[in-house]
């Protein structure tokens, strides 16, 4: 199964995506970026929606807004939630594979750019497709968000090289080194602590061993036996990191502004 096919197949069935968790940590990029009257705006990864109809209210009858998502489950709830929108357009297509017809004012993306299996590339074709003016706004995590770390740790110890998927825009220094290297200038990043504490069990659920949406995914090639080894590692890790209030679940969200000019 490709890459795409399964962050397609991970989409789709999360039918319970669009919640109020989802929306709001989605339109608070508003927060630090909105588009303005008339202005014409593409929403990448758009999911259910929530970025692209608040962005179509807010640029009015005279502005514009694209969604684009390689989710169709997701895209057949945007579409219902925006029958009264006139000034949305909805295309099922990828983000490396969108060929868009003109200049953007805005270009937003949530919660999605550390799945794009060439995030430089892509950063770079979104600053060639904004106006002189125009301005991107984007999450990422921290590179210790979602127990990542424990979670790479854990299949090192028994041999198995994971790539962190959120390493690359992990840290505030690397989102800088890479929007620069993508001609984008006044680089805004702010930082917003979304973790809670969990209960050990919760915490060790979190991850069960072979699932990693990364493009480079070694965990599905391995044997049973070997997955529960690398689990029982994980699930020890964790223990450890236990407290009197449960374990720290870090979720350290940068929400970034990036403009062309």
């Amino acid at each position: 199964m490709s890459y795409k096919q399964q962050i397609t197949d991970f989409y789709n069935a999360r039918t319970n995506y669009d919640n109020d968790v989802t929306r709001n940590r989605a339109i608070a990029l508003f927060d630090y970026a909105s588009p303005q009257i008339g202005q014409s705006v593409l929403d990448v990864a758009t999911g259910t929606g929530n970025i692209a109809i608040g962005a179509a209210k807010r640029v009015g009858a005279n502005g514009s807004v694209i969604g684009i998502d390689i989710a169709t489950e997701l895209l057949k709830i945007a579409r219902q939630k925006a029958q009264n929108l006139s000034n949305v357009q909805w295309i099922e297509v990828a983000v490396e594979e969108y060929q868009p017809s003109i200049q953007f004012d805005a270009i937003y993306c949530s919660f999605a750019i550390v799945l794009f299996s060439n995030i430089p590339a892509i950063l770079s074709n979104w600053c060639r497709s904004l106006n002189p003016s125009g301005f991107i706004a984007f999450t990422c995590s921290s590179e210790d968000s979602y127990f990542a770390l424990s979670i790479v740790e854990a299949c090192a110890k028994h041999g198995v090289i994971l790539p962190n998927l959120h390493e690359l825009l992990g840290t505030p220094e690397r989102i800088q080194q890479v929007l620069t290297q993508a001609n984008f200038t006044q680089i805004e990043i702010y930082p917003r602590q979304l973790g809670t504490y969990m209960t050990l069990e919760k915490a060790q659920s979190r991850w069960n061993g072979r699932f990693w949406l990364h493009q480079e995914n070694p965990l599905l090639e391995l044997e049973p036996e070997k997955i529960q080894q690398i689990k029982a590692s994980y699930d020890a890790a964790i223990a450890q990191l236990e407290s009197d209030r449960g374990v720290w679940h870090e979720e350290l969200i940068y929400y970034v502004v990036a403009r062309k000019i």
